[in-house]
């Protein structure tokens, strides 16, 4: 199929997205569907095309060669007596390379946060992280074999650079340590420990330890290509296998009544974005500086606006050709107004 301009800019919209993700001068939107969510692809011009119907729930996506994989929980029987992950490999053009189907336990789909449920962590060269039935399983679609299977760890997982890493309490304490913290009592320091997944075995990093408080390792989180621990509003410490333990300047300002507050979003590759007023998106992500890099964003600011109300969702994903995003309110859901732009 033919490539995109150099430069490119377009507006579109959709029904009841669930997820986005840029692409090789496109991008491609999951939007909920009966029975499931139906994958499209959006050109540099703003045309949708229909790629495929997904039933199911639980449906998640990430970039995956010059496309992208689609996973799900799924029917894994006639009368849905069974359920299974499935992962689709979409190509570029939109056709479907391989669906696979891994992970298959008795029970059909319960349409409720009771039910079986899956979670995408990321890809990581051909192997596929979902993270199911309290267990990351990592499965290798250009294989068509589960590559890992282990115990999902009670710390944060992130997948970053080099692999699967989880942050570790060196002494036990992944639920806190309990004490008083008020005005002039600042939260006491524990150390934890980076851990990487070797194989089917968690191992530490050599160097990694860090004191953290216990604010700090419960919000631990994956943002920008490092492991981020601590509140976005303030400076928190990051790793990463590159840099090891960094400080960083906060995410984004501290709330306040006076100011119309700044959506966020997670795009693929754990980058945040924020909109920190109209037109204007700040994206942290895994760059040359090391962790939690940062650029602003210019995108038409008739379209994202910074509403002073708490229910705006905002969608954002980068790669290294194109800009997506989308935003929806509370007043036009379930139609979300979108943009597509060259990067």
């Amino acid at each position: 199929m033919p490539r995109p301009p150099s430069e490119f800019a377009a507006t579109f919209d959709v029904e009841s997205p669930i997820a986005l993700v840029a692409g090789e001068g496109q991008a491609w939107v999951l939007t909920s569907a009966e029975t499931g969510a139906s994958l499209a692809r959006i050109d540099h011009t703003g045309r949708s095309t229909d790629v495929v119907r997904l039933p199911g729930q639980s449906h998640a996506m990430a970039p995956y060669g010059d496309g992208v994989v689609v996973t799900r929980l799924a029917c894994a029987a006639e009368e849905c007596e069974e359920t299974a992950v499935r992962v689709s490999v979409v190509d570029r053009g939109g056709a479907t390379l391989a669906e696979e189907e891994f992970a298959r336990e008795w029970g059909g789909l319960v349409s409720s946060f009771d039910g079986r449920g899956v979670e995408l962590v990321g890809v990581h060269d051909d192997v596929v992280w979902v993270e199911v039935d309290e267990q990351l399983i990592g499965h290798d679609v250009a294989d068509g074999r589960t590559a890992a299977r282990v115990e999902a760890p009670q710390g944060v997982t992130c997948l970053l650079a080099d692999g699967m890493h989880t942050l570790v309490p060196l002494d036990g304490g992944y639920f806190g340590h309990g004490g008083i913290v008020g005005p002039g009592i600042p939260e006491q320091r524990y150390d934890a420990e980076v851990h990487r997944l070797d194989g089917e075995t968690w191992t530490p990093v050599p160097g990694s330890a860090h004191p953290l408080t216990d604010t700090e390792f419960q919000l631990a989180t994956c943002i920008g290509g490092g492991l981020y621990a601590g509140e976005r509003s303030g400076a928190s410490p990051v790793w990463s296998p590159a840099s090891g333990w960094v400080e960083r300047e906060p995410l984004r300002r501290y709330p306040d009544l006076a100011t119309a507050p700044e959506p966020t979003a997670l795009g693929s590759a754990d980058q945040l974005f924020v909109l920190e007023s109209a037109g204007v998106i700040r994206r942290w992500f895994a760059g040359p500086d090391g962790p939690m890099s940062s650029e602003v964003l210019e995108v038409p600011a008739e379209l994202f606006v910074q509403p002073y109300a708490p229910q705006v969702h905002l969608m954002v994903d980068v790669s290294d050709a194109a800009i997506a995003g989308c935003i929806q309110t509370s007043e036009e859901r379930p139609t979300a107004r979108c943009w597509i732009g060259s990067h």
